[in-house]
């Protein structure tokens, strides 16, 4: 077991579970900057070990690469481990119970509806031959300081949003059309912009037509036809923004209602994932296939949630390659809930 930064007593904790020395080397790097206690170890028995000594508020481990390192049943004992974890409870920096990040490359639909199926999978990295050090360092930044909304943080300082507030439905098509144009105009591929416009589509249909609930727990719009629009009284309305660094291309739907769980977010993409006969959720005004929908077409896809408040959708395409860099980049998934 190796500490690395242990001077900073009251901040959170980070424990890091890595099976390689350069990924050690890589990923004390990248998470030292975030001012946390960091501790590194390389087996599930060595964490277990310190924890019996100590509690954590975050653990980051390599999703991959402990699988391959435990071997034949690893699966089960890894999960296991990783449920374990999540009930520990975590130092006021953390709200609740301790959180886990894990990085993982792209799954399988069976494991990705596993994964969406655990209380913990609530923030998974992809990565491909390295890590992506901007991700993990917002990633660790917001778990820890209770500061989740808005997509700046997903964006290199200097690079100006757009934003719309939204009352109407009569909206969404002008503004998908700015969005498409901007879009354009930095010369993004017209494949990946027509995938950005059918995301910015769902998700405003879905802040607007499901998003608004009346205390009572009416949601005054969910079961009205799309093709029925929808006025939003002042305190309904929803607001899109988006904007590009010249690496990606963000776009972000927030609500004022914050009546979106984690649970439902990973059910339906468990639900999805499997692919099976439930997999489309039928109702009246939609279908369960929209979260699916979403993440298909994203790189990365951030959901923050403050109950009775806002829920926050932000979505991220990567722009620096060809369409199909963008096609093939694996994927990913947070849920913030501050």
């Amino acid at each position: 077991m190796k500490v690395v930064q242990t001077l900073i007593t009251d901040t959170a904790s980070i424990l890091l579970l890595v099976s390689t020395p350069k990924e050690e080397q890589v990923l004390t790097k990248v998470l030292s900057a975030t001012g946390c206690n960091l501790h590194v170890v390389s087996s599930i028995q060595e964490a277990q070990a310190v924890l019996q000594e100590r509690c954590f508020d975050l653990l980051v481990a390599d999703y991959d690469k402990q699988l391959q390192f435990l071997g034949e049943g690893g699966f089960n004992a890894f999960n296991q481990f990783l449920v374990w974890f999540s009930q520990q409870p975590a130092s006021h920096w953390v709200n609740g119970q301790a959180r886990i990040l894990l990085l993982a490359s792209r799954r399988e639909r069976e494991e990705l509806k596993y994964i969406f199926e655990m209380p913990f999978a609530t923030n998974i990295v992809a990565y491909t031959h390295d890590y992506y050090p901007h991700e993990l360092i917002t990633t660790v930044g917001k778990i820890i300081r209770n500061d989740i909304f808005g997509l700046e943080k997903y964006l290199c300082y200097g690079a100006t949003p757009v934003c719309y507030e939204v009352s109407s439905s009569l909206q969404k098509t002008p503004l998908i059309d700015e969005l498409s144009m901007y879009a354009a105009n930095i010369g993004i591929n017209r494949r990946i912009i027509s995938a950005v416009a059918a995301v910015a589509d769902e998700l405003l249909m879905n802040a607007i037509y499901n998003a608004p609930v009346y205390p009572n727990g009416v949601r005054p719009y969910a079961r009205r036809s799309r093709t029925v629009p929808v006025e939003l009284q002042p305190d309904e309305t929803c607001f899109f923004s988006f904007a590009s660094d010249g690496s990606q291309l963000v776009i972000s739907v927030r609500d004022r209602f914050g009546s979106l769980t984690p649970e439902k977010v990973r059910g339906y993409l468990a639900r999805c994932f499997a692919m099976g006969s439930d997999q489309i959720e039928q109702k009246q005004g939609g279908a369960g296939m929209g979260f699916y929908f979403i993440m298909e077409n994203l790189n990365k896809l951030i959901v923050n949630i403050s109950p009775k408040r806002a829920t926050e959708f932000i979505g991220i395409i990567d722009i620096s390659g060809t369409y199909r860099d963008y096609a093939e980049r694996y994927k990913s998934f947070h849920i913030f809930v501050g």
